[in-house]
C-alpha cells in the first residue's frame, strides 16, 4: 500500500499526556481554554494540576500544540508524562 492511498484514519497519531500546572484560583480558566483547543482533552483537575491529552499526526505536532500551553495565562509549568505513537503500518 503506498501513502497516497492512506485514508485520514489510516495516519499515524500521537497521543501524549502531559501535567500542566497552574497558578492558584486560574485551573478553571486553563482547563476551559486548553479543551477549547483542537486535539486536547482535559481529564482530571487534582488541586492547581490538569492532566491533559494531546492527539496529533506527528510528534512536532504534538510539541507545537503542547508549547502553545506555555503562553495561557495562568500557566506555571507544562510536563510530558509520555507520548504513545499509533502507527499500524510502520512495517511499509
Amino acid at each position: 500500500m503506498s501513502d497516497e492511498n492512506l485514508s485520514m484514519n489510516d495516519e499515524p497519531v500521537v497521543i501524549s499526556s502531559l501535567v500542566v500546572e497552574t497558578v492558584s484560583g486560574k485551573t478553571a480558566a486553563v482547563a476551559a481554554d486548553l479543551a477549547a483547543r483542537e486535539g486536547v482533552e482535559v481529564h482530571e483537575t487534582q488541586g492547581h494540576k490538569l492532566v491533559v491529552t494531546i492527539e496529533a499526526a506527528t510528534t512536532g505536532a504534538s510539541h507545537a500544540v503542547a508549547s502553545g500551553f506555555a503562553a495561557v495565562p495562568g500557566v506555571t509549568g507544562v510536563n510530558l508524562v509520555y507520548c504513545n505513537f499509533e502507527d499500524e503500518f510502520a512495517g511499509r
